[in-house]
Parts: C-alpha cells; structure tokens; sequence
C-alpha cells in the first residue's frame, strides 16, 4: 500500500460531527508556539475548518507555560494542567469540537473541555489526529 500524505488522510477524513457549531484548538502556550514558530493544533484546526465548512473559533488560550506532558504520570499531568487554559472567547451554549495533535492520556484535552464547560459550552467532543498507545 502506497503511504498517504496527512493532507490526503484529512481531505479524506469526513466530519464525524456536523451539528456542531464550531472547531476550537487546544492551544500551545505562546512560548512553546515562538519556539516551533507555529501552533500545530491550530494550523489542523484551520485545516479541519476549511474542509468540513465549520468555523474555527480560537477560545482558548495557555494561560501558563507548563512543562512537557511526555513522561509525567497520569496523576502528575493532571496537576500540570490546573488552571492552565483561560476561555478568551464567548462559547455559552456552543457545541464545540476540540481539536489536537495527539493525545496521550487525554489530560491537557480534559481541562481544556472543563474550562469550556465552565463557561458555558453546551458541548464539547474532541477530536485528535493521534493517540500514543497505551502501556
């Protein structure tokens, strides 16, 4: 089987949620996005929007740089994650998908869903390119 490019794989991905309202990216902290010189999860947003012709509404923002999740435990990634993301954006009654890169243990997904949630998000589904396999 010939290898497929990620474009081919997303222009082939259909939306597995057409009734939601709009896509969200789980964001890197603007450090992190100044390092790489781009926010991947945005840039798989942007891309997922244009395709499935559902807006991106980026209402969500890293509030604190915190330290790489790869090789903490489950408990420890929790911990990293308090108070990490700020909603920057209106979302009250929203169904919002969010959307990022990979996921490990789901962690960073989960307090981006609560911190939506708290504000008034109707709901929230996620949705990743990725998933690390589990030990």
């Amino acid at each position: 089987m010939a290898e497929r490019g990620i474009e081919q794989l997303l222009a082939d991905t259909p939306c597995p949620w057409p009734d939601m309202d709009a896509l969200c990216a789980l964001p890197a902290h603007w450090r992190r996005r100044w390092q790489r010189g781009f926010d991947q999860s945005q840039r798989l947003t942007d891309r997922l929007a244009g395709l499935w012709k559902i807006p991106s509404l980026p209402a969500l923002q890293r509030q604190q740089s915190t330290p790489m999740q790869q090789g903490l435990s489950r408990s420890q990634r929790r911990r990293n994650l308090r108070g990490a993301f700020a909603c920057t954006r209106p979302v009250s009654g929203l169904k919002l998908v969010l959307v990022d890169d990979v996921m490990t243990t789901g962690s960073s997904a989960r307090a981006a869903s609560e911190c939506l949630l708290r504000h008034g998000a109707a709901e929230v589904r996620v949705w990743t390119l990725a998933r690390t396999p589990e030990r």
